[in-house]
């Protein structure tokens, strides 16, 4: 029998997770010798996770909620756009290195390109300032938003988050916020997009959104990244008032597949990959 090969997913929690299915799936499906399996790690118990897993040889790993950023100190290298980020989501096992890529990037770009969403000159409202909203104030500033309204519940890691990025993209403005209904109502007043990077609204909670419904307009573009449940309670209220969604799977499959190809050298079935995705979520 030929060598089983390990990639995982650690994080905490994770056992809302799609990805064993999707990459299991995949496997089997171009007949690749690999098992992916999600580990619950806490924070205090991430060096060890990361230390067995080097010893065990696996080929790599997911990062995700809430050991982004926590996860770097721990990896012996950082690909050029995970070192910008400043998060990691990949981690690819290279003759005993450890390397630290961020595909998340790669899913946000590729999830507006290949719906026709043009970035360019728009203003955007994230909500979170953790490891994913990162990935995506790269995206969006790397595509040329001229305003990104970064609204947290701390409004100190919103500051922090928004003065790390503008010394490092200048020509985007930045405007971190505390999430205040005010701050909301004017934030997305000025705004085209509005993307949630938080896990508010994930299963089991799925009836909690940070938006109030009366915020929401048809003529914005709403994007959620968290995609169990497919619809959130922040895309329904969107949906409810003709705004254009995006839920989470379009971000997800496309970071898997670009993670997935980090591993194997394989290019993955992408449109299986979708199916896969929303048919393990009904």
């Amino acid at each position: 029998m030929r060598h089983l090969k390990l990639i995982c997913l650690i994080g905490d929690p994770v056992e809302h997770s799609i990805s064993p299915v999707i990459h299991n799936e995949v496997f089997k499906k171009l007949g690749l010798n690999y098992v992916y399996l999600a580990f619950r790690v806490i924070s205090n118990e991430l060096e060890h996770a990361v230390r067995g897993l080097k010893a065990l040889g696996a080929v790599g790993f997911n990062v995700t909620l809430p050991h982004k950023v926590a996860i770097i100190k721990y990896l012996d290298e950082l690909s050029t756009e995970a070192r910008s980020v400043g998060s990691v989501n990949t981690v690819v096992n290279s003759d005993g290195r450890l390397v630290g890529y961020n595909t998340d990037v790669v899913g946000v770009t590729n999830t507006f390109k290949s719906l026709g969403v043009s970035l360019h000159g728009t203003s955007v409202v994230v909500l979170g300032a953790g490891g994913a909203s990162r990935a995506v104030l790269h995206t969006l500033a790397s595509n040329d938003s001229s305003r990104i309204y970064v609204i947290n519940r701390t409004l100190e890691k919103a500051v922090e988050l928004a003065n790390e990025f503008s010394s490092k993209f200048p020509h985007t403005e930045f405007k971190p916020m505390s999430l205040t209904l005010s701050n909301l109502k004017n934030a997305l007043e000025e705004s085209q997009i509005l993307i949630n990077t938080t896990s508010v609204g994930m299963y089991p909670k799925v009836n909690e959104s940070l938006i109030p419904p009366e915020l929401l307009r048809n003529d914005l573009i709403v994007f959620d990244i968290v995609y169990n449940p497919v619809e959130t309670k922040l895309l329904r209220d969107a949906k409810s008032v003709g705004a254009k969604t995006i839920d989470g799977v379009n971000m997800l499959v496309h970071q898997a597949a670009a993670s997935f190809r980090l591993w194997t050298g394989v290019e993955p079935p992408l449109n299986f990959m979708f199916d896969v995705a929303y048919s393990s979520l009904r």
